[in-house]
């Protein structure tokens, strides 16, 4: 049986008497964030331990278990069973059976899960309980705990489908009058959230920051002004300012990093918070000159 992201050891008593694998994960059609871990589990007779006796067959009637961090043994959420409720029974040939459990996760929780992934692989300890019943006999195997990595592709193609980019993105609907104009921008900002996602934070905020500078540049080339200038003659004045300030804090974040070798490293909240600033600044700045 491949092993897929971690496998662990199933046992009754004394005796394994298979190993069950986890072997992908995927979003779940759901009205709040929940990831399902497909489950691969080979399993065995049991052999009885005194002569003569013919193997025990058995079979899995319930299964569950917990999620968490393998760094600090924190605690991430509940694992229930989910999909498809058929037997798993023992067989006294080798077969695979699947199973899956499923994680809700909240938006909160699948932040705070993006916080530690720090932009690499997902990594993190799962432990699951199994009821099995022998003839007229319920009771529990035990599974060993299973060190389980996801690679960051996996997780990637699996969040993508669980939020639709909400995480990362605000979702900005641009004119069509004027997206084109600012193509540019809108592209940095593509290759800003892809370095977050990497977990280089500061490469995304400067990132951000020539989406910025490029909206500046195509304004000039638009209007032959200079961006407050332009917005001078769309808004009054004070607002023109107030607007200016914003745009000149945007760049202000990736400056830092760009012209001061001692600035420390960025975190991963501080990119999310840079990419934002600079979509919602180029949907502002291209609504007011729209033409």
């Amino acid at each position: 049986m491949a092993a897929g992201y971690g496998d662990g050891r199933v046992t009754i008593g004394q005796n394994m008497v298979g190993r069950v694998a986890v072997t992908n994960v995927t979003a779940v059609p759901a009205l709040s964030p929940r990831i399902r871990f497909e489950l691969s589990w080979t399993l065995g007779h049991r052999v009885r331990s005194r002569e003569g006796l013919p193997p025990e067959e058995y079979q899995v009637i319930d299964f569950g278990g917990e999620l968490r961090m393998e760094s600090d043994d924190l605690f991430v959420g509940t694992l229930v069973r989910d999909g498809p409720r058929h037997s798993l029974r023992s067989l006294s040939y080798v077969d695979t059976r699947t199973g899956s459990v499923a994680l809700d996760l909240g938006m909160d929780r699948l932040e705070r899960l993006e916080e530690r992934r720090a932009g690499g692989a997902l990594t993190m300890q799962m432990n699951l309980w199994s009821r099995i019943e022998i003839g007229p006999t319920t009771t529990d195997a035990r599974i060993e705990g299973i060190r389980m990595q996801i690679p960051r592709d996996d997780w990637l193609t699996s969040l993508a489908a669980l939020t639709g980019d909400q995480v990362e993105v605000l979702e900005i609907r641009y004119h069509l009058l004027y997206a084109d104009r600012y193509r540019s921008s809108l592209a940095e900002l593509h290759l800003a959230r892809d370095a977050a996602e990497r977990g280089d934070f500061n490469g995304a905020v400067l990132q951000a920051r020539k989406a910025i500078y490029l909206m500046e540049e195509s304004v000039k080339a638009a209007t032959g002004e200079v961006l407050k200038a332009a917005l001078t003659e769309k808004i009054d004045k004070r607002h023109a300012d107030l607007y200016g300030g914003i745009v000149k804090r945007a760049k202000d974040m990736g400056n830092i990093t760009a012209h001061r070798a001692e600035a420390r490293e960025y975190t991963r909240v501080e990119a999310l918070f840079a990419i934002r600033l600079a979509t919602i600044t180029l949907e502002v700045v291209a609504g007011l000159l729209a033409e």
